[in-house]
């Protein structure tokens, strides 16, 4: 058939039409059910315009004949092929059904107005093989059944006389008979042939759907335009779209821009190539692309893709399937940041290991000098010789604060969690430098009185850098000016420390946070800092590890001779679960009522933890650990359902070595880790692939997120 000229093109007007008029039953256009809809749209529609032309040319022969009776039903039917065609209301069964019942009370009029030789038996032979076609085996039965009882009830009348007896092509009734037989027999043979063809053909596509809808990635199919014309249902979970939405979304809103750009770039090329050689498989590596979700979010994906072929060996269409690679993605990069950051801190912790074996004696000897530069200056009288004492005095007060900065970063430690009001903390550095604030106007604006869970030590030295920073750059200016403001945002705490100083040059806004890069001294280019001040290329260096340790960001504006505003976020751990976060632990799946055991040092830590477990909606029984040896003791009286980890500890026995244990009592019992520590994050990944009870946070997590993983855990073990 696809050789006969212009018949691929009719398909395609057949396959527009449908689509514009016909019923929606199916969004795929190459399902069984979709296929049976479009050959009963064209029984319906082929029905309609023959029949218009056969009944205009028949009309005077009927009302000549005075078949009242057929003129009617041919209205009727007219009228009825309308509604089963545009009426969308009705189910695609009954449709069906009504569809082949026409059949068989067209047939059964024939026969009846004009005999047994009229087309009357097509149509009843046809009423079959529909039936088995649109509906199945059973339907298949029952209109050869139906069939049967009425030509047997139509033979018994003709035998009797009740009606015509005009039979050319008999010689007998018993040869009628016969040839009524053999007709039931050929109609039932391919009625049922038919029908089981499509139980066949229906079985496989189930098969076929069970794996497409059960498979987490999206399985979808194109035509050679570029057009999806089926995608499976999992692109609901993936992206939030139902598969009706995503089949009237062209690409360009499926794919981000650039995406876009490379499916078309590859779409084409293969497709080429697809002419000329035998290349059908895109490979995975060069086809990673970006789609956007329902709710606008981004995730990245990876794609395979087969041409489908034709009996004539030309490109027919696109079989795909979608990966959501998104978490991998972003595992590769965490990995590749540790592996960055894991790189940085064993320099540093050699440069840390050498600053502070040497600082000790180094600040002796400063010291030495130091207070033999105090006591020179003091009974010195020459001018030009206490201008000599004066520079050594403050060369070894720079070099004291440059050991204590190159210490204090290549230092590696994890922040102490406690709660403290971030207002009352910047006040207090306030009054630290307050000797250097003189003639500086200070203004605080905004401060919203916000408890913050940190390392108050980390964040004083990153607020006493940050001030110092500003007071610098304001050492040339008429009415300077530092405005601190502070307030709580969605979930975060922000401070911001803004002055009108000297700013930075654009082209330096990248290096402010590279270690021993600094503006000042005789890098001052631009005579923007007064005499004397230096800096020593630690300081905003330290600001940042100590904001990124609390898995904070930290933001820097400015602009040269109008000034400079630092932004810090930081996550606001609270005390306990908010209302919002207990409602959407309500709608989702939590267990309570488990024996949980918190192994943490930081007593306002776990004191938030044992909190949020024991109380509504959870209700654990909780026991808290604050050290090793404790944690082993309670985990050889107990049996605990969870137990919640910190990898570092104070004493010999750390997190590890409580893991250990745990795993020698008891393999299975999920485990939580809670830790920032660089060699914890390199290390964690292997061991949760070689247990799956185990899973890791880094430390400050927020409330939900720790609650949302104890679940996670917990549902892993008991399925």
């Amino acid at each position: 058939m696809q050789n006969i000229p212009g018949f691929d093109s009719f398909l395609t007007f057949q396959k527009k039409l449908v689509k514009k008029i016909a019923w929606p039953y199916s969004s795929d256009q190459e399902s069984i059910y979709h296929w049976r809809a479009l050959i009963l749209f064209s029984i319906l529609l082929g029905g309609l315009i023959l029949g218009s032309v056969a009944f205009i040319a028949t009309a005077a022969l009927l009302i000549k004949s005075k078949a009242w009776g057929l003129i009617i039903f041919d209205v009727f039917a007219a009228f009825l092929g309308f509604a089963l065609l545009f009426v969308h209301r009705i189910r695609f069964e009954i449709r069906a059904a009504i569809a082949c019942i026409s059949f068989y009370v067209i047939g059964l009029s024939v026969i009846l107005s004009f005999g047994v030789l009229s087309g009357g038996p097509a149509w009843l032979f046809s009423f079959a093989v529909l039936a088995g076609v649109l509906l199945g085996n059973q339907a298949a039965f029952s209109a050869i059944f139906v069939n049967t009882v009425s030509l047997s009830i139509i033979g018994f009348l003709i035998s009797t006389g009740k009606i015509g007896t005009d039979l050319p092509f008999f010689n007998t009734p018993q040869a009628m008979i016969a040839a009524g037989v053999n007709f039931i027999v050929l109609n039932a043979i391919i009625s049922i042939s038919v029908s089981a063809l499509m139980k066949g053909l229906n079985a496989g596509e189930k098969r076929y759907r069970l794996i497409a809808e059960n498979v987490a990635d999206v399985i979808w199919t194109m035509d050679m335009n570029l057009n999806l014309t089926y995608i499976s249902p999992s692109i609901l979970q993936m992206q939030g779209y139902t598969p009706g939405e995503c089949l009237k979304m062209p690409l360009a809103k499926i794919f981000t821009p650039e995406s876009y750009e490379k499916v078309i770039k590859i779409f084409e090329t293969k497709l080429v190539q697809i002419e000329t050689k035998d290349d059908e498989l895109w490979e995975p590596d060069i086809f990673e692309l970006e789609q956007y979700c329902k709710d606008g979010t981004i995730i990245w994906t990876n794609v395979h893709a087969r041409v489908l072929k034709g009996l004539d060996n030309k490109p027919k269409g696109i079989l795909g399937i979608t990966r959501d690679i998104t978490e991998r993605k972003k595992n590769v990069k965490e990995k590749i940041k540790a592996q960055v950051i894991a790189g940085e801190q064993k320099k540093l912790a050699l440069v840390g290991q050498i600053a502070g074996k040497m600082a000790h004696d180094f600040n002796n000897v400063l010291g030495i000098i130091m207070g033999q530069a105090e006591l020179a200056l003091l009974d010195c009288k020459d001018g030009e010789m206490k201008k000599a004492f004066d520079l050594i005095f403050n060369q070894t007060i720079r070099g004291k604060n440059l050991t204590k900065n190159l210490i204090a970063f290549a230092k590696s430690s994890q922040p102490r969690q406690e709660f403290f009001f971030i207002n009352q903390k910047i006040d207090f550095v306030l009054n630290l430098v307050k000797n250097d604030l003189e003639g500086i106007t200070v203004i605080k604006e905004n401060l919203d009185e916000v408890e913050l869970m940190a390392d108050p030590g980390m964040i004083e030295h990153a607020l006493v850098n940050l001030l110092q920073n500003s007071i610098h750059a304001l050492s040339r200016r008429e009415n300077p000016k530092i405005i601190i403001r502070s307030s709580s945002l969605d979930g975060e705490i922000l401070f911001e420390i803004e002055d009108n100083g000297c700013g930075i040059p654009e082209e330096h806004l990248l290096d402010i946070f590279e270690p021993s890069f600094t503006l000042k001294g005789s890098k001052d280019a631009t005579e923007s800092y007064q005499n004397g001040i230096k800096g020593t290329g630690y300081g905003l260096a330290n600001v940042k590890k100590y904001i990124e340790l609390h898995r904070g960001k930290i933001f820097v504006e400015s602009k040269p001779d109008t000034g400079t505003k630092v932004t810090i976020c930081l996550p606001v751990i609270q005390k306990g679960l908010t209302k919002k976060e207990k409602t959407s632990i309500d709608k989702a799946k939590r267990y309570s009522k488990k024996h949980i055991l918190i192994v943490e040092d930081e007593s306002a830590l776990s004191e938030v933890q044992y909190t949020i477990l024991s109380q509504e909606p959870f209700k654990h029984t909780v026991d808290v650990a604050p050290n090793g040896p404790v944690a082993i003791d309670l985990i050889e009286k107990n049996r605990y359902d969870l137990v919640s980890l910190d990898y570092i500890l104070p004493g010999k026995i750390n997190g590890k070595d409580v893991y250990d244990h745990i795993r020698r009592l008891n393999p299975s019992i999920p485990v939580l880790f809670l830790s920032g520590n660089i060699e914890f994050l390199e290390s964690i990944e292997t061991l949760k692939k070689k247990d799956p009870n185990v899973d890791h946070l880094s430390k400050p997590c927020r409330n939900i997120e720790y609650v949302n993983c104890l679940n996670h855990l917990l549902e892993k073990r008991s399925s």
